[in-house]
């Protein structure tokens, strides 16, 4: 199968590089590597958190908060999706909205660290 062509370092790897790109607005790029993860491995989480990263970092929050709740529908207690919609959110202005969905992250999770220090900053 071509999606065990990859293994799950090489995955990561390539949607740290991803991440990278949209840090260096190369979002274009970021979003083909983004997508070419998603047609080996459909629904894979973290890079569908990635792609709507890559509309956040361009200030289309609408478009990054749309693939968020199709991510959340299914993975409803996802940290790192729970805590990118919280960022889309605090990033549009809708606070409230923020708070909501940094407060159904575990707990435990880095992801609830990393909420509790951007609701600290704003």
């Amino acid at each position: 199968m071509i999606s065990e062509m990859f293994s799950p370092r090489q995955l990561s790897r390539l949607l740290d590089i991803a991440n990278m790109a949209c840090h260096k607005g190369m979002v274009a790029d970021a979003r083909r590597i983004f997508e070419t993860v998603l047609a080996l491995k459909p629904g894979f989480v973290p890079a569908t958190v990635g792609l709507a990263f890559s509309h956040v970092v361009v200030d289309d929050f609408d478009n990054a908060l749309a693939i968020l709740d199709r991510v959340l529908a299914e993975h409803g207690s996802d940290p790192d999706a729970l805590a990118m919609q919280g960022l889309a959110c605090i990033l549009a202005g809708r606070r409230e909205e923020a708070e909501q969905a940094f407060a159904r992250i575990p707990q435990d999770s880095t992801a609830a660290d990393m909420a509790r220090v951007v609701m600290e900053g704003v």
